[in-house]
Protein backbone atom coordinates (compact mmCIF):
# COMPACT_ATOMS: atom_id res chain seq x y z
CA UNK A 1 0.00 0.00 0.00
CA UNK A 2 1.87 2.98 -1.44
CA UNK A 3 1.21 6.37 0.10
CA UNK A 4 0.42 7.57 4.15
CA UNK A 5 -2.33 6.75 6.74
CA UNK A 6 -4.48 8.37 8.80
CA UNK A 7 -4.76 7.18 12.58
CA UNK A 8 -7.31 7.93 15.05
CA UNK A 9 -5.15 8.18 18.69
CA UNK A 10 -6.28 8.56 21.74
CA UNK A 11 -5.06 11.29 23.58
CA UNK A 12 -2.04 11.35 26.11
CA UNK A 13 -4.21 11.97 28.56
CA UNK A 14 -6.56 9.85 28.15
CA UNK A 15 -5.85 6.27 30.21
CA UNK A 16 -6.62 3.91 27.49
CA UNK A 17 -3.52 5.30 26.07
CA UNK A 18 -1.34 4.38 28.93
CA UNK A 19 -3.20 0.91 28.76
CA UNK A 20 -2.57 0.10 25.23
CA UNK A 21 0.94 1.45 25.15
CA UNK A 22 1.76 -0.77 28.17
CA UNK A 23 0.24 -3.68 26.08
CA UNK A 24 2.04 -2.94 22.99
CA UNK A 25 5.47 -2.54 24.64
CA UNK A 26 5.45 -4.50 27.51
CA UNK A 27 3.15 -7.30 28.30
CA UNK A 28 2.33 -8.79 25.00
CA UNK A 29 5.95 -9.04 24.32
CA UNK A 30 6.75 -10.68 27.82
CA UNK A 31 3.51 -12.54 27.53
CA UNK A 32 4.36 -13.86 23.91
CA UNK A 33 8.24 -13.72 23.56
CA UNK A 34 8.63 -15.84 20.70
CA UNK A 35 6.20 -14.04 18.76
CA UNK A 36 7.31 -10.77 19.66
CA UNK A 37 11.47 -11.68 19.08
CA UNK A 38 11.09 -14.45 16.00
CA UNK A 39 13.16 -12.86 13.30
CA UNK A 40 10.20 -12.85 10.75
CA UNK A 41 8.67 -11.06 13.39
CA UNK A 42 10.94 -8.09 14.94
CA UNK A 43 9.04 -6.45 17.61
CA UNK A 44 7.74 -3.25 16.54
CA UNK A 45 6.51 -0.72 18.96
CA UNK A 46 4.08 1.74 17.48
CA UNK A 47 1.64 4.56 19.42
CA UNK A 48 -2.10 2.90 20.12
CA UNK A 49 -4.32 3.64 17.15
CA UNK A 50 -6.75 2.87 14.71
CA UNK A 51 -6.19 3.12 11.14
CA UNK A 52 -8.72 5.45 9.14
CA UNK A 53 -7.38 4.59 5.67
CA UNK A 54 -4.01 4.21 3.88
CA UNK A 55 -2.74 5.15 0.46
CA UNK A 56 -2.92 8.61 0.81
CA UNK A 57 -0.77 10.06 -2.13
CA UNK A 58 1.45 12.36 -0.35
CA UNK A 59 0.51 14.74 -3.68
CA UNK A 60 -2.40 15.69 -1.57
CA UNK A 61 -0.88 17.04 1.19
CA UNK A 62 2.49 18.05 -0.29
CA UNK A 63 5.00 20.21 2.46
CA UNK A 64 2.28 21.28 4.56
CA UNK A 65 0.59 17.88 5.68
CA UNK A 66 -0.78 20.14 8.91
CA UNK A 67 -2.06 22.30 6.61
CA UNK A 68 -4.05 19.60 4.83
CA UNK A 69 -4.92 17.57 8.42
CA UNK A 70 -6.51 21.07 9.23
CA UNK A 71 -8.96 21.58 6.36
CA UNK A 72 -10.49 18.34 7.07
CA UNK A 73 -14.11 18.67 8.87
CA UNK A 74 -13.57 15.56 10.92
CA UNK A 75 -16.56 15.44 13.52
CA UNK A 76 -15.88 16.17 16.79
CA UNK A 77 -14.71 14.37 19.54
CA UNK A 78 -17.95 13.49 21.11
CA UNK A 79 -19.29 12.69 17.54
CA UNK A 80 -16.67 9.50 17.82
CA UNK A 81 -17.42 6.76 20.12
CA UNK A 82 -14.39 3.96 20.30
CA UNK A 83 -16.11 0.64 20.59
CA UNK A 84 -13.92 -2.33 21.77
CA UNK A 85 -15.27 -5.57 21.03
CA UNK A 86 -13.41 -9.16 21.43
CA UNK A 87 -9.39 -9.92 21.11
CA UNK A 88 -8.32 -11.61 17.93
CA UNK A 89 -5.74 -12.51 15.97
CA UNK A 90 -4.90 -12.91 12.20
CA UNK A 91 -2.10 -14.33 9.94
CA UNK A 92 -1.15 -10.79 9.16
CA UNK A 93 1.48 -8.67 10.36
CA UNK A 94 -0.09 -5.81 12.20
CA UNK A 95 -2.92 -7.66 13.09
CA UNK A 96 -0.80 -10.23 14.72
CA UNK A 97 -3.20 -9.81 18.00
CA UNK A 98 -5.99 -6.83 17.82
CA UNK A 99 -8.65 -5.54 19.38
CA UNK A 100 -12.23 -5.37 17.15
CA UNK A 101 -13.53 -1.78 17.07
CA UNK A 102 -17.48 -1.32 16.34
CA UNK A 103 -17.71 0.35 12.92
CA UNK A 104 -20.79 2.22 14.19
CA UNK A 105 -19.07 5.07 16.29
CA UNK A 106 -16.34 5.48 13.47
CA UNK A 107 -18.50 5.44 10.46
CA UNK A 108 -18.29 9.23 9.92
CA UNK A 109 -14.31 9.43 10.87
CA UNK A 110 -13.34 6.42 8.80
CA UNK A 111 -15.75 8.07 5.77
CA UNK A 112 -14.48 11.94 5.65
CA UNK A 113 -10.64 10.49 5.82
CA UNK A 114 -10.88 7.89 3.19
CA UNK A 115 -13.04 10.83 1.32
CA UNK A 116 -10.52 13.31 1.82
CA UNK A 117 -7.29 10.76 1.84
CA UNK A 118 -7.96 8.70 -1.42
CA UNK A 119 -11.46 8.70 -3.35
CA UNK A 120 -12.71 11.95 -3.22
CA UNK A 121 -16.04 13.81 -1.85
CA UNK A 122 -18.49 11.78 -3.87
CA UNK A 123 -18.00 9.18 -1.61
CA UNK A 124 -19.10 10.83 1.59
CA UNK A 125 -22.30 11.48 -0.61
CA UNK A 126 -22.41 8.23 -2.38
CA UNK A 127 -20.01 5.17 -2.68
CA UNK A 128 -19.25 5.36 1.23
CA UNK A 129 -21.31 2.35 1.67
CA UNK A 130 -19.98 0.16 -0.81
CA UNK A 131 -16.47 1.68 0.39
CA UNK A 132 -16.96 0.78 4.28
CA UNK A 133 -18.99 -2.47 3.48
CA UNK A 134 -15.59 -3.77 1.52
CA UNK A 135 -13.18 -2.45 4.35
CA UNK A 136 -15.28 -3.81 7.29
CA UNK A 137 -15.47 -7.48 5.70
CA UNK A 138 -11.70 -6.79 4.60
CA UNK A 139 -9.68 -4.89 6.88
CA UNK A 140 -12.24 -4.15 9.57
CA UNK A 141 -11.32 -0.95 12.43
CA UNK A 142 -9.57 -2.81 14.75
CA UNK A 143 -6.42 -1.51 17.17
CA UNK A 144 -3.27 -3.46 16.52
CA UNK A 145 -1.59 -4.81 19.72
CA UNK A 146 1.37 -6.77 18.34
Amino acid sequence: MPGSSLWLLPPPSHPLHTTLTTLITHTLPSLLPSESSASTLAPTFFPPHMTLTSEIAPSLYGTDPQRWLDGIPFPSGREVRVRFGGVASQDVFYRRCFVRVGVEGVRGVVAIARARGVSGEEEVGGRTGEWLEWWVESYGPHVSLM
